[in-house]
């Protein structure tokens, strides 16, 4: 069975946050991601987890996005700001053993040449990585599309996975996300999954435009599941989707793999 991992971030907005958890286990999920579950106590994040069977497997380094700032990894000058974020992160990865977290870079400031920005990045991953000693957590890198964020510090999978060779980690690597590969990058997205394959440590789903469920929009997002599951993918596959109906609704096609999806018996 495919591990499918919807996103409290996107998906079951319909419930508090603490009635999600319930919601993605009945279904027959056995994992989830959330960008930000330092929303609640490290404790109470990793009881529901255990209450309800489920791993985490990705969320993002804290960043105040509400503010605007979209990561604070490939920022120079805030080197303190961003390992106090990290130390964060980490305490919540060992306790509730999260499989991968995104450590965002953000935008170029204006009048900073790129290059100073990832020579920032490089460091600042290398910390957080080596912070986290022997932990299985993937420390990974996004590629951002233009169309989401204008002068993000990596748009191309090539441009993250500059990075990734730089910082030179087994526990460094990429998210292959559909959305933005699909906005950004030229031709099919199957050959750019099997060239970066040996970097890519998570998958994410949403189909473009409008970042929507398998059937709703332009790629064929169950074949780049499968695809990734021939090539020996072991994660979950993470929805990071905004639900073109109601959550129940949207994720019906789950139901073809083996989960149990029904909208009126939520």
């Amino acid at each position: 069975m495919i591990r499918f991992a919807p996103n409290f971030y996107h998906m079951f907005l319909e419930l508090p946050v603490r009635e999600r958890f319930a919601a993605a286990a009945k279904i027959g999920c056995t994992a989830i991601e959330w960008h930000f579950p330092y929303e609640l106590p490290k404790e109470e994040l990793k009881q529901l987890l255990d209450d309800n069977g489920l791993e985490f497997t990705y969320c993002v380094v804290p960043a105040d996005w509400d503010a605007g700032v979209w990561g604070l990894g490939a920022q120079p000058g805030q080197e303190d700001e961003f390992r106090r974020a990290a130390d964060r992160a980490l305490d919540y990865i060992v306790h509730c053993d999260f499989y991968s977290v995104n450590v965002g870079a953000g935008t170029v400031p204006e009048g900073v040449e790129r290059q100073r920005c990832v020579d920032t990045y490089v460091k600042n991953l290398d910390y957080i990585a080596s912070q986290a000693g022997s932990h299985r957590c993937l420390f990974l890198l996004e590629p951002v599309c233009r169309q989401r964020v204008p002068n993000w510090a990596m748009h191309t999978m090539e441009e993250a996975a500059e990075i990734v060779r730089a910082v030179d980690r087994d526990t460094v690597g990429l998210v292959y996300d559909t959305f933005h590969l699909r906005w950004e990058e030229q031709g099919p997205l199957a050959p750019i999954m099997d060239q970066y394959w040996p970097m890519i440590g998570y998958v994410q789903i949403g189909n473009p435009p409008d970042r929507h469920e398998p059937g709703v929009g332009e790629l064929d997002l169950l074949y780049l599941v499968d695809k990734a599951i021939g090539k020996g993918y072991q994660g979950a596959i993470g929805m990071e989707l905004d639900p073109s109906k109601d959550t129940w609704s949207s994720l019906t096609w789950m139901n073809e793999y083996g989960y149990t999806v029904d909208p009126e018996n939520r």
